[in-house]
């Protein structure tokens, strides 16, 4: 009998993209003015899937390229959720959840998140999927396997720890191969083989949701709607710009005459 390994196949921000390009198939066809004024082709349905796989492929390359010594496996099935990314290597077997707030500063206090007035719950999700995963984990491999929680804050303005929570390591993409590349040994070479056999079975997670499209349509689908995306950005910053310099020169425009006004009396 075939034992399944089809958690391997799986690809970072699997299920994410896949929800945009699902979702954004209700999406109606842009008229000339909104492309004009980079107006974003997202639906609001669609936007924190968006964010959230722009941060999984970020962190997904990160980790793909910690080295020989570690094993990574990404959108890992847990029940109704997915876990971003289980990482195994000598310094141990770690959730790895990734977060995209946008250019705005994140405050970690204890074991609470805030960005603005919002309140994010990505601290409590990762330790409840780190303790999911370390479950099926033990289960089948008959003893004790130890999973740490790890948040990753891709590109905030500002990461401000002012309490360190309990049980969650918090850093920012930037930080995140160093802080493995440093982390103490934990785990051997075989132990971290037998892990990572384990964790390659689907019979050690759930049953994988099946995607309306194969990984080549998923990129090449999620790929379109990211360029459109970037070029409707850079729209509206070329347009914010020539508004700025239209109100500039309208300003000093105003500026000289006032002054000239001023000097005939």
């Amino acid at each position: 009998m075939s034992v399944g390994r089809a958690v391997r196949d799986r690809i970072a921000a699997q299920s994410a993209m896949a929800d945009v390009v699902d979702r954004q198939r209700d999406a109606p066809p842009r008229g000339a003015l909104p492309r004009l004024i980079g107006l974003s082709p997202l639906l609001p349905a669609s936007r924190a899937s968006y964010r959230d796989a722009l941060a999984e492929l970020v962190v997904g390359d990160i980790l793909e390229n910690l080295g020989q010594n570690w094993d990574v496996l990404h959108d890992v099935p847990l029940g109704d959720a997915t876990l971003d990314h289980l990482l195994i290597g000598p310094a141990g077997t770690f959730a790895v959840r990734a977060a995209h707030y946008g250019e705005r500063d994140v405050v970690i206090t204890g074991d609470e998140v805030s960005v603005g007035s919002e309140r994010p719950l990505d601290l409590a999700e990762a330790v409840t999927q780190a303790a999911t995963a370390a479950e099926r984990l033990s289960d089948v491999a008959k003893q004790p396997v130890i999973v740490t929680p790890v948040l990753v804050v891709v590109a905030p303005r500002r990461l401000v720890i002012r309490v360190a929570p309990g049980s969650v390591e918090v850093m920012t993409a930037n930080e995140l191969g160093r802080y493995f590349a440093r982390s103490p040994r934990a785990l051997s070479g075989t132990e971290v083989a037998a892990i990572s056999d384990l964790a390659d079975l689907e019979s050690t997670w759930d049953t994988p949701a099946s995607e309306s499209l194969e990984v080549q349509g998923l990129h090449s689908s999620f790929s379109l709607i990211r360029e459109e995306v970037r070029a409707a950005r850079a729209r509206r910053l070329v347009l914010g710009g020539i508004a700025a310099g239209v109100g500039l020169i309208a300003l000093w425009t105003f500026v000289a005459q006032a002054t000239s006004m001023l000097l005939a009396f």
